[in-house]
């Protein structure tokens, strides 16, 4: 059988699944209820291998809804418009522009009928900012382990490392929004590329001047 894992299984599933493997395994230590062995993790064999991807996939998946809600709180309503109103503002002294923001995914489509690969390209960043706003949850769920160890222990260093994971988390979340924004910008771009006629505003530069001679 046949398993292909694309970037999106990686990058949106797979890495952020494992940062949350992390934060569980994490706090069951804080609490006391797992010890680590940190040479038998080094001993681990490949089929446990392979079934800690699958768990980190599934995993992934399932904590994604609770990282959209938290990527909600940094991503103000309205990116796409935004992105949208800014290209256009961009573009607007010699294009005209009759759709909207919310055609984005159409307009996805259609790329992918012409060229799949850069449809990948594209697809990159959003699996990108997926990847991004669930490690930052990821994140945040370590930071808030950390101060209760801190808590727990009175240890000044652990209060430190909670501080220091939380204003990571945030500059994360940050970044997948950033990533967002290159997804719709990137859409739009290339479907006005699509659009230009090179033949028409890129001609040799002799072919130029003997046709201004001509004229004279």
């Amino acid at each position: 059988m046949n398993i292909r894992l694309g970037i999106y299984e990686i990058f949106s599933r797979i890495i952020p699944g494992g940062v949350y493997l992390a934060a569980v395994g994490q706090l069951l230590y804080v609490l006391g209820l797992l010890e680590f062995d940190w040479l038998a993790l080094n001993e681990i064999s490949f089929i446990a291998s392979v079934a800690l991807v699958v768990v980190a996939y599934i995993i992934g998946g399932a904590f994604d809804r609770a990282a959209l809600v938290w990527f909600r709180v940094f991503k103000k309503p309205g990116l796409s418009a935004r992105t949208f109103a800014d290209f256009k503002k961009k573009h607007q002294a010699r294009w005209k522009f009759e759709l909207g923001d919310d055609d984005w995914s159409i307009l996805l489509a259609f790329i992918r009928t012409r060229n799949l690969e850069l449809a990948g390209e594209l697809d990159r960043h959003n699996a990108i900012s997926l990847m991004l706003r669930n490690v930052s949850l990821g994140l945040l769920l370590m930071a808030v382990n950390t101060l209760v160890q801190g808590l727990l222990t009175g240890q000044s260093v652990s209060l430190g490392a909670s501080t220091f994971l939380f204003v990571i988390s945030i500059l994360t979340v940050l970044e997948s929004v950033k990533f967002r924004s290159w997804f719709y910008n990137g859409i739009f771009e290339t479907v006005l590329a699509y659009r230009i006629d090179l033949e028409g505003i890129v001609r040799p530069a002799r072919a130029v001047s003997e046709r201004v001679s001509k004229r004279s």
